[in-house]
């Protein structure tokens, strides 16, 4: 890791929320270069800043899921990382498919933010359990 903190973009219609998100990375070397409310100002600001880390919210205006796969086809080389309130299974492997490196409800701990987001960018991918749970089962049900 480098001495320069990383940056981070934070895509949520709800401006408590990325309060929130700002102050749980703050102090833990993350920089927040964008903020925005929708998915289109989403691509568009990971387009213009080249974010280290993009969080999106995946039912904000404009859609959270088609943002990733337009931030991931665009910039490979930025981790998207979903945070929502959403536990449905289509959602999370919507968002898989759409490169999603992680998949963050909104019940996370703050503290654990920081750690998951260092975790990605090293490689590793950010899942609760029961959510990695499922996608394990959902693997294991397909036929071969």
């Amino acid at each position: 890791m480098t001495d320069s903190p990383v940056r981070v973009l934070i895509a949520d219609d709800h401006p408590p929320t990325r309060a929130g998100i700002r102050a749980a990375l703050d102090g833990h070397e993350f920089a927040i270069c964008a903020e925005v409310a929708d998915g289109p100002s989403a691509v568009e600001a990971a387009l213009r800043e080249r974010p280290a880390i993009c969080l999106l919210d995946i039912h904000m205006p404009g859609g959270g899921i088609a943002a990733a796969d337009a931030i991931t086809s665009a910039l490979p080389q930025t981790a998207v990382v979903m945070l929502t309130v959403s536990r449905n299974d289509d959602d999370l492997f919507d968002a898989l498919r759409a490169g999603a490196a992680g998949y963050l409800l909104k019940d996370t701990d703050p503290a654990r933010l920081s750690h998951a987001l260092r975790g990605v960018l090293a490689g590793e991918a950010a899942l609760p359990r029961a959510l990695a749970a499922r996608v394990i089962e959902e693997f294991r049900g397909r036929e071969r």
